[in-house]
């Protein structure tokens, strides 16, 4: 696999310039020892594991002796851990598996980097709602601290359209965060929300406003989910189902479900008014 590659005199130097972008892990071993030959396996079975997350280089001693002078091996095995280029940590000997793990958790990259970087595949291939889990994710492994993931969270969402996330997740980045970036993502919002606010929406909410009954309400949650305005929508089909959890034959309910379910399990305001309808129906 070309994240496992066995070392020697010619390609040291590439592999050792690579650790500025990936981690490196640097074992040497020798095919008549045993401990080493065991924890080189051990190593690789962790290089197969984390799929290319760091770099597992391995060193014969017996076959590539100027290697294991010019870093003055003295025990096999030997360990170096490279990141961004240096050499990081080292140790002599086998480790356990749990130590092993706390070593190399040090170099490899966190699990909310790993989502955020998967997610940006995704979105160079434009599969926004392939993207989106994987943001949600990496987001709350920060303990949604990290602006970075979150800003890339509202910006699929704009993509989409979908003005109501975008907006909660922008509300969220801590004011020393919000930066150009911030702002532009929330004049694009701005724009939205005009694009959003159609002439039928517009007659339908005079309307409701002189006759608020349920028919209207209807219509204008199915407009106003048209257009990805989907918090609206919900909240106006919300209140009917507070006087009449039957309104309209079930007619209420069932688009009120709907919605929820096109927005899907992703979008922030899901939870929220899936546990507002449970809260009338239990």
């Amino acid at each position: 696999m070309s994240y496992i590659i066995d070392i020697n005199e010619q390609n040291l130097t590439s592999i050792l310039q690579s650790s500025a972008q990936a981690p490196l892990v640097l074992v040497f071993y020798a095919s008549s020892d045993k401990t080493s030959l065991e924890f080189t396996a051990l190593l690789t079975r962790y290089a197969e594991k984390y799929q290319g997350q760091f770099l597992l280089g391995k060193v014969n001693c017996e076959t590539e002796q100027m290697i294991a002078a010019q870093f003055r091996i003295q025990a096999l095995p030997t360990t170096y851990l490279f990141n961004q280029g240096q050499a990081f940590d080292a140790f002599q000997g086998p480790l356990d598996e749990i130590t092993l793990q706390q070593r190399l958790s040090i170099i490899l990259p966190k699990e909310e980097e790993i989502k955020f970087n998967q997610a940006l595949n995704l979105l160079e291939q434009e599969q926004y709602d392939d993207a989106l889990p994987l943001l949600k994710e990496a987001w709350e492994l920060s303990d949604k601290k990290n602006s970075d993931i979150a800003l890339l969270y509202a910006e699929t969402y704009i993509a989409m359209k979908r003005i109501e996330p975008a907006q909660e997740i922008l509300n969220k980045i801590p004011l020393q965060d919000r930066d150009s970036r911030w702002q532009g993502l929330t004049a694009q919002i701005e724009l939205l929300i005009k694009a959003a606010d159609t002439p039928e929406i517009q007659q339908l909410q005079a309307d409701f406003a002189k006759n608020p009954t349920a028919e209207i309400a209807l219509k204008l949650a199915l407009q106003l989910h048209q257009a990805n305005r989907n918090e609206e929508a919900l909240n106006l089909l919300f209140d009917i189902l507070k006087q009449d959890l039957n309104s309209l034959n079930g007619e209420v309910k069932q688009q009120f479900l709907s919605i929820l379910a096109a927005i899907g399990n992703n979008d922030p305001i899901t939870n929220k008014y899936r546990r507002l309808l449970y809260s009338l129906l239990y």
